[in-house]
C-alpha cells in the first residue's frame, strides 16, 4: 500500500513539473492555435499581477496540446465548439467567437476624417482615391449565426452614414457579396472564419475595378477565364488544430509567368512591426504599359491574394494597411502612384487597428505652389544633406529650420513631402530610386 501510495505521489509530482520544465520562455511567440503573439514577461508595462497570470496562462508547457485535446473532447462528445477563436454556428458553419456590437463613435469619426484627409491630398495631385470596406461573414450569412445572437450591422450602418458625411470616395462589397451568397459560397463553411474566400474575393476585387474604371477606361474587372479555378482541402482551421473536412475554392492567376516580384527592392522600407506585409508586383503582359500603377493599403482579406489585382494594373504595390496607413505620405512619396486604394475589413475597422492619436493627429502637407513660392527654394546640392540608397529607395536627411510646419523635395515635375523630426530637428524624405534626379533637386521648408 506505501509503494502505491509513493508511486501516486511521484506520479503527481511529475504531472506538477513537467509543464513547468516545458515552461514556453521563447520572446515574440506567436501562438499556433490562438492567432496573436503570447504575452512577454515585462514587470514595468502595468499591472503586475495580471501580466503574471496573464503570462503564466499563456507560457504554461503543453497549453497547446492542453486546449487541443480539451476542444477535440468538447467537440466529439457534446457537438460544441470550445476554442479561443472560433465558435460554432447553425449547420455546422464556424465563426469567429461572437461579440458584443459597440461600435465606438469617435474612432468612426476620426476615421471618416482622416480618410477624407488621405483623399484631398490624393486629389490635389491628380490621384484619385477610393476606400473599400469589407464585410465580416457575420454580415453575409447572418442565417447560420448561433442561435440566440442578434446581430444587426451596426458598425457597416454607422460607417455608410459617416463616410456619406465626410464625402469619402467609398464602396462596400457588403451587398455584393450578399447577393452572391444566395447562390455560391463566397466565404467558406468552415475553414478561415475570418476572411472571405477565393470566389468572394474574385467578386469582391471586381467590385472594385468597376469603380477604378470609371477613372481609367483601360482597367476592367477580371475575367473568370483569366484564372485557374480548382479546389484546395483542408484538415484543420487556419491557426488552428481543430479537424476539419472541406475543399475550398482555389485561383491561380493564368498571367503568372509575366508577373515580376521586385518585393526585396523595399526590403529596407520602413513598416509597423506588428503589420509588416509588403507587396511590389510588375505586370510585364502586352499592353500592361497602358494600365495605372497602385498603391493599396490591404489587409488580411488581400495579403493571401495578390493573384486579383497584379494583373488588373501596370504595376500593384500594396502596403500592410493599420498603423501604416497613418504613414500615408511616406509610402506615396515612394510609389508616386496613379490611383490610391484602401481596403479594410469590417471586424476590423476599429481603434485596435488604427490608433485614435494617430488619426486624430496626422497633417498632411497641402501641395505646394511652386509658382507663388519658386524663388525660395534651395537647390538641394547647396544643403547640409545625407543621401543614402538601400535597394531601390533612396533616403534625403538634413537638419531643418527651427519652427517649421512642413518641408518639400522637388525633383523636376514631382513633389515629395519631409517627415519632420522636431525633436531632433531633422528633415527626412525616402523616395523610389528612378524618380531621383539631383540635378534638379530643390529643397522648401515652410
Amino acid at each position: 500500500m506505501k509503494k502505491i501510495r509513493i508511486a501516486f505521489i511521484a506520479i503527481l509530482c511529475i504531472a506538477l513539473l513537467l509543464p513547468l520544465i516545458n515552461f514556453n520562455l521563447e520572446k515574440n511567440y506567436a501562438s499556433p492555435i490562438d492567432n496573436r503573439m503570447l504575452t512577454e514577461w515585462d514587470p514595468y508595462g502595468g499591472d503586475i499581477t495580471d501580466m503574471t497570470e496573464s503570462y503564466i496562462n499563456d507560457r504554461v508547457g503543453f497549453r497547446t496540446e492542453a486546449i487541443d485535446a480539451y476542444t477535440e473532447l468538447n467537440d466529439k462528445v457534446f457537438g460544441m465548439m470550445v476554442h479561443p477563436t472560433y465558435t460554432y454556428g447553425k449547420d455546422g458553419y464556424v465563426f469567429f467567437q461572437m461579440s458584443y456590437e459597440n461600435p465606438d463613435p469617435v474612432f468612426v469619426d476620426l476615421f471618416c476624417a482622416y480618410l477624407r484627409q488621405v483623399q484631398d491630398y490624393c486629389e490635389e495631385r491628380g490621384v484619385p482615391f477610393i476606400y473599400c470596406l469589407n464585410p465580416s461573414k457575420i454580415t453575409i450569412y447572418q442565417q447560420y449565426l448561433p442561435t440566440g445572437y442578434i446581430y444587426q450591422d451596426k458598425l457597416n450602418q454607422m460607417m455608410y452614414e459617416k463616410l456619406e458625411e465626410y464625402g469619402v470616395n467609398y464602396i462596400t462589397n457588403e451587398y455584393v457579396l450578399k447577393e452572391k451568397s444566395e447562390t455560391e459560397q463566397v466565404f467558406n463553411v468552415k475553414y478561415d472564419a475570418g476572411h472571405w474566400n477565393d470566389l468572394g474575393a474574385f467578386y469582391g476585387t471586381n467590385h472594385i475595378l468597376e469603380k477604378i474604371s470609371q477613372y481609367f477606361p483601360n482597367v476592367r474587372p477580371r475575367d473568370i477565364s483569366e484564372f485557374e479555378i480548382g479546389t484546395v482541402h483542408e484538415d484543420s482551421l487556419l491557426v488552428s488544430h481543430f479537424a476539419i473536412d472541406e475543399d475550398v475554392p482555389a485561383f491561380w492567376d493564368k498571367n503568372q509567368e509575366n508577373i515580376e516580384d521586385i518585393t526585396e527592392s523595399y526590403s529596407n522600407m520602413k513598416m509597423d512591426q506588428n503589420y509588416n506585409e509588403r507587396f511590389c508586383l510588375i505586370n510585364h503582359k502586352e499592353g500592361a504599359e497602358e494600365l495605372p500603377r497602385v498603391l493599396v493599403f490591404q489587409g488580411s482579406y488581400y495579403n493571401e491574394r495578390t493573384q486579383y489585382f497584379q494583373s488588373a494594373f501596370q504595376e500593384y504595390d500594396a502596403v500592410h494597411n493599420y498603423e501604416n496607413f497613418l504613414d500615408f505620405d511616406y509610402y506615396f512619396n515612394i510609389f508616386q502612384p496613379d490611383c490610391v486604394i484602401l481596403e479594410t475589413a469590417e471586424y476590423a475597422t476599429n481603434g485596435a487597428y488604427f490608433s485614435y492619436e494617430g488619426l486624430e493627429n496626422k497633417e498632411l502637407n497641402p501641395i505646394l505652389d511652386t509658382e507663388e513660392y519658386g524663388d525660395q527654394l534651395i537647390e538641394l546640392s547647396k544643403m547640409d544633406c545625407s543621401i543614402t540608397q538601400e535597394g531601390n529607395l533612396v533616403t534625403v536627411s538634413m537638419d531643418m529650420p527651427q519652427e517649421v510646419q512642413r518641408g518639400y523635395l522637388l525633383m523636376g515635375d514631382r513633389q515629395f513631402d519631409f517627415s519632420l523630426d522636431q525633436e531632433n530637428q531633422r528633415a527626412e524624405c525616402t523616395i523610389d530610386a528612378r524618380y531621383y534626379q539631383e540635378d534638379s533637386a530643390r529643397v522648401f521648408f515652410q
